[in-house]
């Protein structure tokens, strides 16, 4: 009986099947990387948006405004803190420096959300590991925590709330100068605001934001804040770094992104300046 020898791959065709493999691999990788990036993104947005409901409800039981538990600082110098792991069991003080972190871990003590909707899923930060919300005031460390808060305990802003403009930013992705690879001032140009975008997601190509009315964008640039003159209230959209603050030029301010806060000190321009930290 004859039996047929199947034939068999020679190197050569071998080589060229691994290689036509390969070359699928890498037009696919970008895109399955994209896909994540761009589900990631989506958490994110989805975590902004909890966060924003939870204030609604934590203005249910306050006079209307979101989560401010320490009282407009009017002193000289260092007006803020960011993270108090030293006392992370002590009642923050109402008065003296105040620090935006604490005011977000109300929102946990209370229950109206949970430490892990603080992470965005592109970032390498991980929830904060309380068991017991009640028994702690603030955030353990800046890993905890994958977004920045609109500071309001500047004698220039009125604490923000339900009845504050629909439009003005309250919460976004990590500020680059607190958290993040930035550590000039940046002018908002073609690259500048490439570069003044938040680390959180691949290649700083903006960051998620919500706003005062619980909707929340992906920007591709930070100068989403309300514009305004001196004294007469917001006027538009599109001036003003939500990351920065803004200063005077002439009776109309304006704010390029060259003002940014430090991590002991956020001195906001007027009622209208959105300055999100850390």
């Amino acid at each position: 009986m004859n039996v047929k020898k199947s034939k068999a791959f020679t190197l050569i065709e071998l080589l060229v099947v691994i290689a036509i493999i390969a070359l699928l691999i890498s037009i696919l990788l970008p895109s399955l990387s994209r896909a994540r990036e761009l589900s990631k993104r989506t958490v994110c947005s989805a975590n902004l948006r909890g966060i924003g409901q939870a204030m609604y409800i934590y203005a249910q039981d306050e006079p209307g405004v979101f989560p401010a538990i320490a009282e407009i600082f009017t002193g000289t110098g260092n007006n803020m803190v960011l993270f108090r792991p030293a006392d992370r069991t002590t009642p923050p003080p109402t008065t003296g420096i105040p620090s935006p972190t604490v005011d977000l871990w109300a929102l946990v003590r209370q229950n109206n959300t949970t430490p892990k909707q603080f992470i965005c899923p592109s970032t390498t930060d991980v929830p904060d590991p309380a068991q017991d919300s009640l028994a702690y005031y603030d955030f353990e460390s800046e890993r905890n925590l994958s977004y920045a808060y609109q500071y309001q305990h500047s004698p220039n802003r009125q604490p923000i709330g339900t009845s504050s403009e629909p439009i003005f930013p309250v919460m976004a992705d990590a500020n680059p100068y607190l958290k993040g690879k930035v550590t000039t001032p940046i002018n908002i140009d073609r690259t500048g605001a490439f570069r003044g975008n938040s680390n959180n997601h691949t290649n700083r190509e903006g960051q998620n934001i919500l706003f005062q009315d619980s909707h929340v964008s992906f920007e591709k640039g930070p100068d989403v804040g309300l514009s305004g003159l001196h004294n007469a209230g917001a006027v538009g959209r599109g001036r003003d770094n939500a990351y920065t603050v803004h200063a005077a030029t002439g009776q109309v301010f304006v704010d390029p992104g060259n003002n940014p806060p430090t991590s002991t000190q956020c001195q906001l321009g007027t009622r209208s300046d959105a300055c999100l930290v850390p």
